[in-house]
């Protein structure tokens, strides 16, 4: 590709995420201090998140029946 081209995200990987101003520069100080960047801070706090007790009954679904299943088990709920 030459200069001025542009790379296209993989849509199936990736999603953009709206943050208002001031949760986007707290978070900015979060990534500087961790030395992550903001993909990378962003997939930490949700894992973490997503390790509680209260998500433990889409862990079972997410780890057995794969993550493209989480959409059609969130619409049968």
């Amino acid at each position: 590709m030459g200069h001025g081209g542009s790379i296209m995200t993989d849509i199936s990987k990736y999603k953009s995420v709206g943050l208002d101003r001031k949760s986007y520069d707290k978070l900015v100080k979060i990534c500087e201090q961790q030395r992550r960047n903001i993909r990378q801070q962003l997939s930490l706090m949700i894992d973490q998140e997503f390790d509680k007790e209260e998500y433990s009954k889409y862990k079972t679904k997410v780890t057995s029946l794969g993550l493209g299943a989480i959409n059609s088990l969130h619409t049968r709920d």
